[in-house]
C-alpha cells in the first residue's frame, strides 16, 4: 500500500494541494481528475521521486517499484521502435550500446576485452538475450504490427507512440503504474481501447493511477 499524509506543494505563493492524505491499495485503478493547473500531474512526480512536496510524507514499500508515463511522444521521433521499449531498462540499454560501441571500436586490447566480459554478465544478468523476443511480442501486443518494430518512432502516429511509450514503462516492470493523461490526443474508440490495453498488460496486483480530464472516461475505467 502506498501511503500519503499531511501532503502539500507550492511554488512560490502558489498552493497546488495541501492537507492531502490516501492510501492507494494493490491492484486498483484510480482516476484522478481536476482542472488544469491543480497539481495533477505534480503529485505523479512526487511519488514517482521526481520532485520533492514542500511539506509532508509519501510513504512507499521498498519492493514497489513506481513508473511513470509521461507527455513525451515526441522525445523519440529518430529511434527504432524496438529500442524505445528495450531503453525502459536502463542497465540493459547501457550494456547493449556500450557494447556495441566497443565492437564497432574494433579493439583487441586486453581492457576492452575485460570491459566486454563485464557488459556480457550484466546483459546476461538482465536476461538481455530474451529481451529482443519479449519487446516483439509486448509491441505485437500494443497492436503495433512487425513491419514498424526496426522503423523509427516518427512513423507512428501520436496514439501508437503513446503505446510504444506505455510498452517501455512496462518493459520496467513496474508495480506501481502511473499515466499522467495517456489518452490526450486519441478519439474515444482509442481512449478506452488505450485503457483496457493497459488493463489487460498489468497483473492484477499492480496498481494504477491515471491522471484525465474526462469524469465519463475515468468512470468507465478506474475503481476508485
Amino acid at each position: 500500500m502506498i501511503s500519503i499524509t499531511d501532503l502539500a506543494m507550492q511554488y512560490g505563493q502558489k498552493t497546488l494541494f495541501e492537507n492531502a492524505s490516501l492510501n492507494f491499495d494493490p491492484g486498483k485503478r484510480y482516476g484522478l481528475v481536476g482542472a488544469n493547473g491543480s497539481g495533477k500531474s505534480t503529485l505523479l512526480r512526487i511519488i514517482s521521486g521526481e520532485e520533492l512536496p514542500s511539506k509532508g510524507l509519501v510513504s512507499i514499500p521498498k519492493n514497489l517499484s513506481p513508473g511513470l508515463l509521461k507527455q513525451d511522444h515526441f522525445r523519440y521521433e529518430n529511434v527504432k521502435v524496438s529500442d524505445v521499449v528495450l531503453q525502459g531498462n536502463p542497465r540493459l540499454w547501457s550494456a547493449f550500446s556500450e557494447k556495441e560501441q566497443l565492437l564497432a571500436e574494433n579493439s583487441d586490447d586486453e581492457e576492452s576485452g575485460n570491459r566486454l566480459a563485464h557488459l556480457e554478465v550484466i546483459i546476461a544478468e538482465e536476461d538481455g538475450y530474451a529481451a529482443e523476443a519479449q519487446v516483439e511480442e509486448m509491441l505485437s501486443g500494443l497492436g503495433i504490427g512487425p513491419a514498424y518494430h526496426h522503423g523509427p518512432m516518427k512513423a507512428l502516429s501520436g496514439g501508437f507512440k503513446l503505446r510504444v511509450l506505455l510498452g517501455q514503462l512496462l518493459f520496467a516492470k513496474p508495480s506501481l503504474l502511473m499515466l499522467d493523461e495517456p489518452t490526450n490526443h486519441l478519439d474515444p474508440y482509442y481512449q478506452l481501447e488505450l485503457l483496457e490495453l493497459c488493463r489487460s498488460l498489468i497483473n492484477e496486483q499492480k496498481t494504477i493511477i491515471a491522471v484525465m480530464h474526462d469524469l465519463n472516461l475515468v468512470a468507465q475505467y478506474a475503481d476508485r
